[in-house]
Parts: structure tokens; C-alpha cells; sequence
């Protein structure tokens, strides 16, 4: 458990409506709980109209976990919540990272509409609905909506999905462990993306598992090969996140690899990797800060004597992908700021400024009082009702604020937050003075000019 995430209490246990303060006794209670609306929404048939979409899966989140948690159907972005998770499923430590908070929306929204553009898995075979049911389950699992509950979520999602196609899924004819052991392979991805299928293969044999056709000739109607909508390409949208998926699960080995070479200086190149990577991960735009640092790792790698031979191939193969994947990264992103140069939005003015400051600022405070930085708080507080009445920060305000945002910056719970950065960009507007106020100085000193000559 991590404590402070906003989730948790001091502690680390989750925040609860049952006051429950014991992590043994709150999981026994989440299971009962939400082990038995499962049931009865899988008997439900689901959300119904669901869009497996962003607003779809928050749905199914609330229902499961409503019973307990007073942030259920709340996505980690709620709370700005990131997370990684190690694992061992492939006998060596990985590091399994899920997709940017800022982001879920986004993602969730993407492959609802991919799934969308194939019909919702309909009219596919036994074997092809459990190839296709496996891509999109590990979509889902790395975009890792929730802060808990995603394995449930998810659950419930392909029983629904599953029926609306004609078929049953049981999740239930599995172990839980065969589950969770087919997920973390395909979020390590020890195969390069040219071999993709394999990444899933334990996901597909476990669908296998699962599901059967549903009985009765609606169910019949719903697997007819008339109803399939193959799909033909992926859209840019689900490319760019594959992509960055690629430089994260190879980013992380590459680090490992770098760090635990012998010389001086390597166990430091190696973290620095390690960073730049969690920072393209957050942000694709910091690839251009970071590509010379990826290329660089990976030509280490590829040329260091030691790495060479049979014994060497997995840490060769990961250094190439890591390099590919970086240099495709960077041209998206490219790609993609030239198509969006010439729209972006002007900055904003310092009215909208004000707006932004007092929102973000009414965030930042709580937090700094939470983990002890009362004073801080207080700061920001009191620069916020001086924004209320006037779109400038000079003087003592622009101190204070300085201090309440270096504080806020070293609390982990803030790191990547959305709000401390829309407070940084508010703080940047109105340390200028706006264009009224820079009027006034002006006539002032005219007229100060002109008492003079006279």
C-alpha cells in the first residue's frame, strides 16, 4: 500500500465509507462486496448502451465498488494518481508502467472506438473472438484505469462484450493466477513487435478457457460471419500509444542493462535512462530532450564486448527495440506537432489566467497541508485572494508563490500533477503585468517627464 496517493489515508489504507482502518478486514469487505454486485451485473448483461468507453468502464467501476469506496468510478486521473507495478512473471524482475493519468480518458476512448470499428467482436469464431478479446483486455490493463479494482472492471466488461457477441465468458473455469500471469506477459512484452502475437498468446489461451457460445438462435445470429467488421488498420491515436508502450517496456530493461555494467559512471547513465523515459512516458514531447541519451544507451549495448554472443542476444534484441522505438516515437511526435503548429492556441490572457490560478490553487493547498506544509499552504492561499482581485503577481505575492511551488514540486504525491503545472503556467502569466497595468506605468511616467520639463 502507498500512503498519501490521495486514495489512501496516512497509513496507507485505502479511503473507505465503512471507517475501516485495518487493510486485512477493508479487503475481505471489498471482496465480499464487489464479488457480489459482479454477479449481479454479469447477470445484468452489463451497462446498458455501454460504448466500452471511457464513461463505460467508470460505469461498471462504480457499480462493483460503490458499496465501499466513496471514489468508485473514479479514474486515477481523479485523483492524479500514476503508479508502476514490478513483476517477475518472466523469471527476472520487470517493471509493468500503465499509461499517463492525463491520459485515460484519451486511451479509453481510442479503443472503445477501435473496438467500435470491428463491431464489437461480432461474428467471429471461437478462436478469432479469443485472438481479438486478448488484444483489447491488455489495451484496457495498461491503460489501468482505476487505482483498484481494474481486474473486476475488467471482468465484468467481457462478460458483457462476450454476451452482446454470442458468447459466454466465465472467468470463473480459470484460476485468478492464470489470469494474472497471462496479463503481466503481454504488459512486458519480451517479444519485438514483429512477433506482437506472441506477447499475447497466454491472454488468447486463456480466453479459450472461458469462453463457450451462448445458447439459442439470438446468440447464433450475433456469431454469423456476416456481422464480423475485421478490422484494417489501427488509428494513429492507438499507434502513437503502441509506440510509447515499446520504449517503456524496452526503456526499462535498457536502463537495468546500462546501470549494472561495470565502470564509472554506468549505475548513473543507467537511472538517467531510466528517467528519460518515465518523462517520454508522461510527456512524448520530452523524446526531443531525451532521443541523443536513448540512442546513445542503445549503441552501448550493441557494442559493448562483454554483450556479445548467445548469451547476450535478450539484451541486444531489447537495445534495438529500444532504439527503433525511440526514433519511431520521435517521429510521430514530429509528425504531429507540424499538423498541430500552426493551431495551437495562443497563450492564455490574464483573465483566464486568474481562473486557472484560483482552480488550481484551491488543489495544490489541501495537498500541501496534508503532508505537513501548512505554511505553504497558507502562502498560495493568500496569493490566491490577491488574484481574485487583481491578474498580477509582484513583490512579496511572487516570493510566496515561489515557495508554496518549489514545496509543492517535492511532495511525490504532485509529481507529473496537472494542477501544479496549470499553477506554474498561471504564475508565468501574471508575473508580467497585463496590458492595462503596463498602460498606467506608462501614462505615469509621461506624466512624471512632463512635471519635470515644467
Amino acid at each position: 500500500m502507498v500512503a498519501g496517493d490521495r486514495f489512501s489515508d496516512e497509513n496507507g489504507v485505502r479511503i473507505n465509507r465503512l471507517g475501516i482502518t485495518d487493510p486485512q478486514q477493508l479487503a475481505q469487505a471489498e471482496t465480499d462486496s464487489s464479488l457480489l454486485r459482479l454477479q449481479r451485473l454479469n447477470i445484468q448483461g452489463g451497462i446498458p448502451g455501454g460504448r466500452y468507453d471511457h464513461a463505460h468502464l467508470k460505469q461498471v467501476h462504480q457499480k462493483l465498488f460503490e458499496g465501499v469506496y466513496q471514489w468508485a468510478g473514479e479514474t486515477r486521473a481523479d485523483r492524479e494518481f500514476q503508479g508502476h507495478k514490478p513483476t517477475y512473471v518472466t523469471g527476472l524482475k520487470e517493471t509493468m508502467t500503465y499509461a499517463p493519468y492525463k491520459e485515460i480518458e484519451l486511451r479509453l476512448n481510442a479503443i472503445g472506438e477501435q473496438l467500435g470499428k470491428e463491431n464489437n467482436l461480432k461474428g467471429l469464431s471461437e478462436e478469432k473472438f479469443a485472438e481479438r478479446a486478448a488484444y483489447y483486455l491488455d489495451q484496457y490493463n495498461h491503460t489501468h484505469a482505476f487505482r483498484d479494482g481494474n481486474g473486476r472492471t475488467l471482468q465484468a466488461t467481457f462478460v458483457q462484450l462476450g454476451k452482446e457477441a454470442g458468447y459466454q465468458v466465465d472467468f470463473a473455469r480459470i484460476d485468478p493466477a492464470t489470469l494474472n500471469r497471462a496479463r503481466d506477459l503481454a504488459m512486458v512484452r519480451s517479444h519485438a513487435p514483429q512477433e506482437a502475437e506472441k506477447n499475447l498468446r497466454a491472454l488468447k489461451a486463456m480466453f479459450e478457457q472461458v469462453i463457450s457460445p451462448a445458447p439459442g438462435i439470438e446468440a447464433k445470429k450475433l456469431r454469423d460471419p456476416s456481422q464480423a467488421r475485421p478490422l484494417a488498420a489501427l488509428s494513429p491515436e492507438m499507434k502513437a500509444f503502441d509506440a510509447r508502450r515499446e520504449l517503456e517496456v524496452t526503456g526499462y530493461r535498457v536502463m537495468d542493462i546500462v546501470a549494472n555494467m561495470p565502470g564509472a559512471g554506468n549505475f548513473e547513465k543507467g537511472v538517467a535512462v531510466g528517467k528519460g523515459v518515465e518523462a517520454t512516458n508522461l510527456n512524448p514531447a520530452a523524446i526531443q530532450t531525451h532521443i541523443g541519451q536513448f540512442q546513445q544507451a542503445a549503441e552501448k549495448i550493441i557494442k559493448h564486448p562483454a554483450l556479445q554472443g548467445p548469451d547476450a542476444k535478450l539484451d541486444q534484441t531489447d537495445a534495438k527495440r529500444f532504439r527503433t522505438a525511440a526514433e519511431q516515437v520521435q517521429a510521430i511526435t514530429a509528425a504531429k506537432e507540424a499538423a498541430t503548429g500552426a493551431q495551437q492556441p495562443l497563450p492564455p490572457t490574464h483573465a483566464q489566467a486568474q481562473a486557472i490560478f484560483k482552480e488550481a490553487a484551491a488543489h495544490v493547498a489541501p495537498v500541501l497541508r496534508e503532508h505537513g506544509k501548512g505554511l505553504d499552504a497558507d502562502r498560495l492561499q493568500e496569493v490566491a485572494k490577491h488574484v481574485e482581485r487583481t491578474p498580477f503577481i509582484g513583490g512579496l505575492n511572487r516570493e510566496n508563490v515561489g515557495r508554496s511551488i518549489d514545496a509543492a514540486g517535492k511532495l511525490p504525491v504532485l509529481n507529473g500533477s496537472r494542477h501544479l503545472d496549470e499553477l506554474k503556467n498561471a504564475v508565468g502569466i501574471m508575473v508580467n503585468a497585463p496590458e492595462m497595468q503596463k498602460q498606467i506605468s506608462a501614462d505615469d511616467s509621461r506624466a512624471a517627464g512632463q512635471e519635470v520639463e515644467r
